[in-house]
């Protein structure tokens, strides 16, 4: 409880009682398709570099690696991408929209229930 006497959880706790983990995992995939994708072919290229180097066959077993670091990179580009895309969201004027109280310098809105944080005045 914060000192409105208001639960700052409430919203995400009801979230969470409505969502099933498949409804989740399928809402995350479609707002951000890159990161899961790039995560399966980092998993198969490692898998058939394993494999390459466990019958000792070197060409392959480097080819793969290389393609596992490639994805890698692709992954974490994804994700820095996902972190920062509510950041990059500008109206057009050229301003980012959004935040708390009509606070045009965030890109992040508060979920109902939450108050705002102080302006430090």
């Amino acid at each position: 409880m914060n000192q409105d006497g208001r639960d700052p959880l409430a919203f995400l706790n009801e979230q969470k009682k409505k969502e099933t983990l498949a409804d989740k995992s399928w809402r995350k995939f479609k707002e951000d398709p890159a990161i899961p994708i790039f995560f399966g072919l980092t998993c198969v290229a490692l898998v058939g570099g394993l494999r390459a180097m466990g019958r000792g066959d070197k060409i392959n077993s480097n080819r793969f690696m290389r393609m596992r670091v490639v994805m890698q990179t692709g992954c974490l580009g994804a994700l820095l991408y996902a972190g920062t895309k509510g950041r990059l969201i500008v109206d057009k004027k050229g301003k980012r929209t959004g935040g708390p109280s009509g606070n045009s310098g965030s890109g992040f809105q508060m979920p109902p229930g939450i108050p705002p944080p102080p302006t430090g005045e």
